[in-house]
């Protein structure tokens, strides 16, 4: 057992050794963006053209759970831009859209090959994690329910599923990922701003021509 030990702390030293702080907050910053990503990926498969040119309500007062101020934004900010008219009053409204959500929360799920961390009698800390292979797979899941009526007359109601996923793997000190849709995600979201502000770009040049004597 002595030798075991010995061949594990010469290991580490071999091989280095590093800690990454989680959060300092609640909860990390992975978790918030996978969840917010889980709810734009739910919205996007969101249509209903009948809406179009119509006064909406959009009722969340059954909406729970986690960051339901996001989701509540986001599903306002779809509706708009599929040409609703969005009212702040039910009696004012063509169409009432009720919103609930069937679940928006995280999984969590770790491999490793090697030596977990152990702890060590009558000492303050443990033996360090020597993993020679590690994987972490993080998922958040959403499932939203969105029901629209006219009146109390049904009009359409649909459910949207998504999920957004981030993994990594760890070889020694090597670190690969294979899926990350937070990336993804900020990265189509830079691209479409700096396209808008190409356009913007383009407009004020080609409006500054026309002015022109």
């Amino acid at each position: 057992m002595k030798r075991f030990l010995l061949f594990a702390l010469l290991l580490v030293l071999s091989t280095g050794c590093a800690t990454r702080k989680v959060s300092t907050t609640s909860r990390t910053a992975i978790e918030q963006l996978l969840l917010s990503t889980v709810v734009d990926k739910a919205l996007e498969k969101f249509d209903m053209p009948m809406l179009k040119d119509s006064k909406v309500f959009v009722d969340c007062t059954l909406l729970k759970g986690t960051d339901v101020e996001y989701v509540q934004v986001a599903l306002r900010a779809r509706t708009a831009r599929q040409g609703a008219i969005l009212v702040t009053e039910a009696n004012d409204a063509d169409y009432i859209m009720e919103v609930a959500s069937g679940g928006l929360a995280m999984e969590f799920k770790d491999r490793i090959w090697g030596l977990p961390s152990l702890p060590v009698p009558q000492a303050p800390i443990p033996l360090p994690e020597i993993a020679m292979f590690k994987t972490i797979h993080q998922t958040a899941i959403m499932k939203l329910l969105i029901f629209v009526h006219q009146k109390g007359r049904f009009v359409a109601s649909d459910q949207y599923f998504a999920r957004s996923d981030r993994d990594e793997s760890i070889v020694m000190w090597h670190r690969f990922q294979r899926t990350d849709d937070i990336r993804t995600g900020w990265e189509r979201a830079d691209a479409s701003l700096t396209a808008k502000t190409a356009e913007d770009v383009a407009e004020n040049k080609n409006g500054s021509k026309d002015k022109a004597p």
